[in-house]
Order: C-alpha cells, then structure tokens, then sequence
C-alpha cells in the first residue's frame, strides 16, 4: 500500500477539499465504528451475496477484511461507483438486488441508495483494498483518506488479472476504532432479520441472525401513505431480550437505529424505560414505506412529513395496545392502594367515592410507573379532603331542620346528587338575580344603561332564544368599531371608553357573534346579534328600527358579516310604538320590544330549565375497583363474626 498524496495547490478554477470534508460528509459511517460494521455487511447484502466471511482483529495491527460471493464489479462498474461523489444508487442500479449469473431468482430490496457506505473501512484505517473480480476479470485498488486538497479521498487501480467467478473482498491493516469479535456478532445479528440463506461468519464462527417470536401482528395505516406491520414480541421466548426492548424500527429487514420508548406524542410519555413494565414489552415495526426516510447511516429517520405521520400514528397505535396490556395490572395496583386506606374510603360517601376511583385512574394513566406505596399515599390525601369538605356544616344544618324539612331534604337527594342539585340551584339562582337587578333598572329613568344594563344583557342572551344559551355567542369589539365610525360620520358622538359596545347619547349597542365552521375551521359569521339599548323611558318608534337597519347593512359592507350571514337585532325600550311590526329585510330581521315583554319572556324561561338539567345530570356510578374492595372487606367481616360466635 501507498502513503497518501501530499495536498497539491489549486490551479485556476479548481476546487479545493479540506480536511474533514470526508467525515462530514459521510459522519457516522467513518466516524462510528458500530455504524461502519454493519455497513460493510449491508454492501456485501446489496451486491447479492449469500455468504459474508469477515476477519476480524483483536488488536490494532492486525488485519481485518470482508468477502462475499455477490455480482463483483467490472473496472468501468468500480471506477464509476467508487469515484463518484454521492452515487445515486437508485438511478443507476435501481432498488433491487442483482444477484450473480445461476443464482436461483430472489427478490431482495437493496439498504444503500447514496453509495457513502463505500468509505465505511476508512472508520478503521486510513487506506484499504478492495479487490472485485466478474466476467473472468480482477480489480484490485486502493482507496485512502486524503488530508484535503483537490481530493478528498483518492482511488487507483493498481491491478487486473484474470479470475474465474465473482465477489468481492475488502481488505485493511486495523488502526483504530476496533470492537471486540463477540459485539460484532451480536451487532450484526441484532441488526439484520434476512432470509436464512444469508450467512454471515465472523473469525469462522457462524452469526445467528435475529428471529422474532411473536405473540401478535397488525397491519396499520397510514392515511395518504400506505400501511406498516407491527408486531409484539414474546417476551420469554424471545433472543437477545435486554436489548431489543421498546419500539424497534425495520426497513428491508435492516433495523434503524436502536429500540426505544422515545417517540412522538406516545409511548415515550407513556413509558419509562427504565421501569420494569418497559422492559416487559417489545414491538417491532416494519415500515418499508420509509425506505427513502432512511439517514444514510441507519441511525434514524430524516425529518420528514412522511416519516412523521408514520412514527404519530404508530406511536399512538401503540399507547393503546399498552394501555390494554396493563389495564390488569393497574386494577390490581388501585385495588392494592384502596385496600390499604378501606377504612377512610368506607366512611366517604358514595360520589366522594367515585370521585376517588376517577382520580385514581386519571393518576395512573398519567403516572403508569408510580408505585402501590406512592398511589396509596395519594388516595389518602385525596380521602381525607374529600372527607373534610363542609361534612361537619352539613351536619349542624340539618340539625336545625324540622321534620318536615328533614323528610323535603330526603326526598331531594333520593333523587338527586350534590353535584346535579349544585348545577341547577346554581344556574337558577345566577339567572333569577339577574332578572331582579334588570327589573329595578328599567324602571329607573335616571338608570345608565352604559355602566348597569348593557353588561346585564351581555350576561344573559339567554333571555332572546334557545340559541343563544351557547357560549359561542361572544362579544365582537371589531364591529363596534364600524359602527362606531358609521355615526361619527353623521356627527353623533359614540363614546370610546367602553370599547365592548357602542354609547350613544340616548342608547348603548352590543354586538355577538356566532363563527360558521366547514370542516371544522372558522369560515365566517353564521350568525349575529344585536342589542340595542335605550335609556329608561324612551319609547321605540319606525325610526329606531330603521337605525337598527342600517347599521345592520354597514357591518355586510364592512366585511364583517357575509351575504349567508343572518343578522337578528332587538331594539328594547320602555315601550314600543302602537303598531309598530318586525322590520324584515332579507336576513336582517329587526324586533322592537318593550323592557317588560323581554323580562317576562325570559322569567318564562328560567322556569324552563328541565332539559338543560338532563343534558348536564352526569351519569352516577360507582367506581369498580373501590365498590369491590369494600364488599370483600364486608364478606370478611361477615366470616370472622360468624366464627367469632
């Protein structure tokens, strides 16, 4: 072998390589000796052989080489592979393996696609032979590592000769970076799942490449990209257990980077992998729709949108089968911890119960490694609020209660819980001390609807429709703003300090807006309302309707509203003009009405509140886990009393 070349000046127009263009360019596969082993197998498997003999060193200064029966290679064929930059394989020799002249036809997807693997033994010495020999001619070259200049690296032929058959042998005296002989078959063998008729050998002793015994397999989709299998491994009867441990990526029967929890909104949040349910699982996914994702050293996935979408909805695929997995296991944890706090649990009642049972579960599924010890500390705590929470003002409550009241408080909660009686007295009461407040104003002709009744109605749209219970009717200051400059333009002061509606001398406007979704985005304004305000007093004639109107149309040619957009305004004042009717202009509707109708509307519909009771009555029922914890507790009891006696 020859000493590299000494880096030469540039001439005119030439370019020039530096140092370490080489390892940047190639970065792990002669960087990473792990990386570089398995490369020199993946070429050997890419250029159709079915036997690899590999001689390895134990120490620097020895040899190392790699032979395979594959194709071989012309002097054109090496020549052009070996000194191309960033060989395309793919548009040269295309995805699949050619296999030597009287090999039996297979099918095999070739791992390289960029031709960097080529440089993998400069990762062990800075030159290195390679000997190629097809069609009854050899080629033998050396290839060394260049320190910069005009080449990065440098390739000569040094010979031809005649030689029958077909192979390749690489071959190198071992400087550095050298692994002991077991590690690199165990490496090769956790790496490669191929058909049985590629042997591999290292110093004479035969690789036993990795087999999956597996307990289930799926096929997954990927929407817009196609489909993957995964499959969960048996975790007694499967090979080299400690290490393939988590989620395991395959392309073409080669693994991609190491097993791992880590990942994409999924199992790397739902597993630690150091816990000892981590190291009860194994999934291998075969992802071949990700043979263009590959990095070129097999280390990982690029950063693409396809790669992406495929490790999302695996990951998440995944979560579930775990979550399934260990369901058992988690009950038999939350009834361990509840066993151990039975007595406080028994003296709970039962919505405090389930409301125990619900926190247990919601913990375990955020925490799945925390322990019975650790889960048991928590429920306490969680008892003993739940425990304290106003029992002892209860109590002193129903104590000052007569009879009669006693046996109304019993009535009550057979039929309802705490939590169903504390929606509906809530909401009743939130809706009746609004109605009373609206009541005086309006009947106060001093009263400023700037600072009292706008923000009252604001709080209680309710009072206008059924449809305007929904919280997506909201506030919108943009078209307080249109119509704010709509009547200065006429001379008529509008009032900038409450910007959530607009004042005027003798009224106060608020605007609400409903969004028109189409596939689930906002696409617009379905709807808007209208509340326009007068002072105590006033009466509402034509003109306060065509007002009404007007600004009505200014917000659809503002842009605020779009020609589908129904627009509903309610003029509201001590009273109406006789006779006075609904202005309708195309999906413009304007209703004049006096403060009274609209409150004795809306007392009608506070007594109406049955079906937004049913719609929020939660479904009561007791947690499983608890309820059963508590009757085993009974059934002991029961058995030690009947012995005792």
């Amino acid at each position: 072998m020859t000493k590299a070349s000494a880096a030469k000046p540039a001439k005119n127009g030439q370019f020039l390589f530096g140092s370490d263009f080489l390892h940047d360019h190639v970065g792990q596969i002669i960087d990473e000796p792990t990386v570089a082993a398995l490369e020199l197998v993946a070429n050997c498997y890419d250029a159709g052989a079915d036997r690899v003999e590999i001689v390895w060193p134990a120490l620097p200064g020895e040899s190392l080489s790699v032979t395979d029966n594959g194709t071989g290679m012309t002097r054109k064929e090496f020549e052009t592979r070996w000194r191309t930059l960033k060989y395309d394989r793919v548009a040269e020799q295309g995805m699949e393996v050619a296999f030597p002249s009287g090999v039996p036809n297979k099918k095999r997807t070739a791992f390289g696609h960029n031709g960097k693997g080529r440089f993998s033994p400069l990762c062990f010495a800075d030159e290195y032979q390679i000997e190629t020999w097809k069609d009854g001619n050899c080629t033998t070259a050396i290839v060394q590592l260049a320190k910069g200049g005009v080449f990065p690296f440098r390739c000569d032929v040094q010979s031809e000769k005649r030689k029958l058959g077909h192979g390749t042998c690489i071959s190198l005296i071992a400087r550095r970076n050298i692994l002991p002989s077991p590690s690199v078959c165990e490496l090769i063998g956790f790496k490669f799942a191929v058909d049985p008729s590629f042997v591999v050998t290292v110093n004479n002793q035969t690789v036993k490449l990795l087999t999956l015994d597996r307990l289930s397999t799926e096929q997954v989709q990927i929407e817009g990209h196609g489909s993957v299998t995964v499959y969960r491994l048996d975790p007694i009867k499967q090979e080299r257990t400690t290490r393939l441990k988590g989620i395991a990526w395959w392309v073409n029967k080669r693994m991609v980077g190491e097993p791992s929890w880590e990942g994409l909104d999924g199992p790397g949040q739902y597993l630690d992998g150091r816990s000892t349910e981590a190291k009860r699982f194994s999934f291998v996914v075969e992802a071949d729709i990700l043979r263009h994702e590959t990095n070129a050293d097999w280390t990982g996935f690029k950063d693409s949108e396809k790669a992406g979408a495929v490790r999302k909805t695996v990951h998440s695929f995944i979560t579930d089968e775990l979550r399934g997995l260990m369901a058992d296991d988690r009950k038999a944890v939350k009834k361990d911890a509840i066993q151990q706090n039975r007595g406080l649990i028994a003296q709970l009642p039962p919505a405090s119960r389930r409301q125990v049972g619900k926190f247990i579960d919601e913990v375990q599924e955020k925490c799945p490694s925390l322990s019975t010890r650790e889960l048991s500390q928590t429920i306490e705590i969680l008892g003993k609020l739940e425990q304290s929470r106003s029992g002892y003002d209860l109590l002193r409550q129903l104590v000052n209660c007569s009879p009669n009241d006693l046996d109304t408080w019993n009535s009550l909660m057979l039929r309802w819980s705490a939590t169903n009686a504390e929606i509906v007295l809530g909401e009743l009461e939130r809706r009746l001390r609004v109605l009373k407040e609206l009541q005086e104003l309006i009947r106060d002709k001093g009263a400023d609807e700037l600072h009292e009744l706008q923000p009252l109605f604001q709080r209680s749209l309710w009072m206008f429709g059924p449809e305007y219970e929904a919280v997506e009717f909201t506030s919108n200051r943009s078209m307080n703003t249109v119509v704010r400059e709509l009547f200065n333009k006429k001379g008529i002061d509008a009032s900038r300090s409450r910007p959530d509606f607009v004042v005027l001398p003798d009224t106060s406007i608020g605007f609400y807006a409903a969004d028109e979704f189409t596939k689930g985005e906002v696409s617009g304004v379905r709807k808007i309302l209208i509340v326009e305000l007068k002072r105590g007093g006033f009466c509402v004639t034509q003109k306060e309707l065509d007002q009404a109107r007007d600004y009505s149309k200014e917000l659809r040619a503002k842009g605020c509203a779009q020609v589908t957009t129904e627009i509903e305004a309610y003029v509201l004042g001590a009273s109406a003009e006789s006779g006075l009717d609904d202005l309708i202009q195309g999906k413009i509707v304007v209703k004049p009405f006096p403060y009274d109708v609209i409150l004795n509307r809306a007392h009608a519909r506070t007594f109406n509140l049955q079906k937004r009771i049913q719609e929020s009555k939660p479904e009561i029922k007791q947690d499983e886990e608890i309820a059963q914890v508590l009757e085993e507790t009974l059934d002991f009891e029961a058995d030690r009393s009947t012995k005792i006696n």
